[in-house]
C-alpha cells in the first residue's frame, strides 16, 4: 500500500511519496552512477533476465533490501517516479517485472517523463508484470505510476499487459484505478472506461485507498512547498486519536497493529528547480521521522549510501528502534515542536545554500536528527503505554521477528 503524490508549478515541481510495507521489511535509499554497459549484456531483475541497454542514468533509489527495483526515486534529469499496487480482476503472474522493477528501469532509461513513461509501456508488454512482492507473505498484485519531470506529470495505470495513461497537472495515487475513458492513450488504441473494466472492488474497498486518495487529492490545490507535502505524508485519518497505539490502513501515514499489516516504512520528497533537493526520512513511520535534505550528485551521507552497502540498513534498523519504543505511547506535544522547528531550520537553510554548502546541511541534518532522538528515548520509558490487547499482540510478533533478523 502506498501514497503518490506530484504537482507542476510556474517556478518548480514537486514529488513526493510514502511506500508502505511490511514494518520489518529494510528500505534503503541508495544513489547509483552513470554506467556504460557492454553489447549484449543481460541484466538480472529480481525475478527475470531481460537484455541490458547500452548506458544506464545515474538515480537515487529507495529500495526494500531483498528486491531489485525500488518503491521511489529520481534521476540526474530529474525524472520522478512512485508506484502503487492496484488490484484487477483476473490472474495475477506469478514471475515477470514486477513494479518496482519497472520504476527502476524507468529511472535508468528515461531521460524525461515521456520517455520512463514509454520504456515501462514497452516492458509492461515485452516481458509481463508478476512476481511475489511481499516480504514476510505472498503478495501479487498489478502497478499504477506517478511519472514526471520539471514540465511534465503523468498517471499510468494498468492491469496485466494493459495500460492507460493521463497527462495532469497534480495529482495524487493510490491502491485503486482512476482513470476511466478520459485517459490519453491506451493499449487497445480505443478509449475504454479502464477502471470499470479492470478494477476489483474487494481488495481495493479493504486497501483503505478510497479513504488515502480523498486525503491527499485534498491537499493538492493548496500544496506549494516541501512542508507542506511533509504535512501531507504526515495525514492521519479524522478517527485516529493516536496512531502510535491504533493500526489505521485509511491514513497515509499508515501505521500496522491489530489486523492493519502495512506500514509507513519510507518516504521521500523531491524538490526539481535549478538543483534537484531530496528530502528522506531514511526511517519508517514519518510522524515522528525527520525529513533530512540531499542535493543529487552530493557526497554520500546518511541517509544516501551508495549501492549496497551494509550500513545502510543497518542505519534503517538503528533508526527503527526508536518507532518501536514509541509503540502504544503518546509522544507530547513539545515532541513534535521540536521536530517541526528542525525541518523548518534546514527548510530555510538548502533555501539560500549552493551544492557544497547543501552537502554540509545534510550532515548537520544527521547530527541533530541523532541528538534529537537520544534526548527523547531517554524520556519514553516514562510515558504510559496504552492500546487495545490485539495491537499489542501484533507488535510483540514483529519485534521478536525483527530481533532475530537483527542478530
Amino acid at each position: 500500500m502506498c501514497d503518490t503524490i506530484g504537482l507542476l508549478t510556474s517556478s518548480k515541481a514537486l514529488f513526493a511519496k510514502n511506500s508502505d510495507r511490511s514494518p520489518n521489511e529494510p528500505q534503503v535509499a541508495e544513489f547509483y552512477p552513470a554506467e556504460d554497459h557492454s553489447p549484449d549484456k543481460l541484466l538480472k531483475t529480481t525475478y527475470i533476465t531481460i537484455p541490458q541497454v547500452a548506458h544506464t542514468h545515474a538515480l537515487l533509489l529507495s529500495r526494500p533490501t531483498w528486491l531489485w527495483g525500488g518503491e521511489m526515486g529520481v534521476n540526474e534529469f530529474g525524472v520522478c517516479i512512485g508506484n502503487e499496487a492496484v488490484f484487477t480482476k483476473g490472474k495475477y503472474a506469478k514471475t515477470g517485472l514486477t513494479g518496482m522493477d519497472l520504476l527502476r528501469l524507468g529511472l535508468e532509461r528515461g531521460k524525461s517523463a515521456a520517455e520512463a513513461r514509454d520504456v515501462i509501456i514497452k516492458l509492461l508488454e515485452e516481458h509481463g508484470q508478476g512476481g511475489n512482492c511481499g516480504f514476510d507473505h505472498e503478495f501479487f498484485y498489478d502497478n499504477s505510476f506517478l511519472i514526471m519531470d520539471r514540465e511534465e506529470l503523468f498517471v499510468l495505470e494498468t492491469a496485466g499487459r494493459d495500460w492507460v495513461y493521463k497527462q495532469m497537472q497534480r495529482a495524487s495515487i493510490s491502491n485503486r484505478l482512476t482513470i476511466r475513458s478520459d485517459g490519453d492513450a491506451y493499449s487497445t488504441g480505443e478509449a475504454i472506461d479502464f477502471r470499470r473494466t479492470h478494477l476489483e472492488p474487494l481488495y481495493s474497498h479493504f486497501s483503505g485507498s478510497a479513504d488515502r486518495l480523498a486525503q491527499t487529492s485534498a491537499c493538492l490545490a493548496d500544496t506549494k512547498s516541501i512542508a507542506d507535502l511533509m504535512s501531507a505524508l504526515r495525514l492521519h485519518r479524522e478517527d485516529v486519536q493516536n496512531p502510535l497505539t491504533q493500526g489505521s490502513v485509511a491514513s497515509p501515514c499508515m501505521h500496522a497493529g491489530g489486523i492493519v499489516g502495512d506500514h509507513s516504512t519510507a518516504s521521500m520528497i523531491v524538490e526539481l528547480g535549478e538543483q534537484i533537493c531530496v528530502w528522506l526520512t531514511g526511517s519508517s513511520t514519518p510522524c515522528i521521522s525527520l525529513f533530512k535534505p540531499w542535493v543529487f550528485g552530493a557526497e554520500l551521507t546518511a541517509p544516501v549510501f551508495a549501492a549496497n552497502d551494509p550500513t545502510a540498513e543497518q542505519d534503517w534498523l538503528a533508526r527503527e528502534a526508536f518507532h518501536r519504543q514509541a509503540i502504544g505511547r503518546a509522544l507530547p506535544k513539545e515532541f513534535y515542536t521540536e521536530r517541526d522547528q528542525l525541518e523548518a531550520d534546514w527548510i530555510a537553510a538548502a533555501k539560500n545554500s549552493d551544492e557544497e554548502s547543501l552537502a554540509g546541511l545534510t550532515r548537520r541534518a544527521a547530527t541533530e536528527e541523532s541528538a534529537f532522538y537520544e534526548r527523547w528515548t531517554s524520556q519514553l520509558t516514562s510515558l504510559p503505554i496504552s492500546g487495545k490487547r490485539g495491537f499489542h499482540r501484533y507488535w510483540q510478533r514483529k519485534n521478536a521477528a525483527l530481533g532475530k533478523r537483527s542478530k
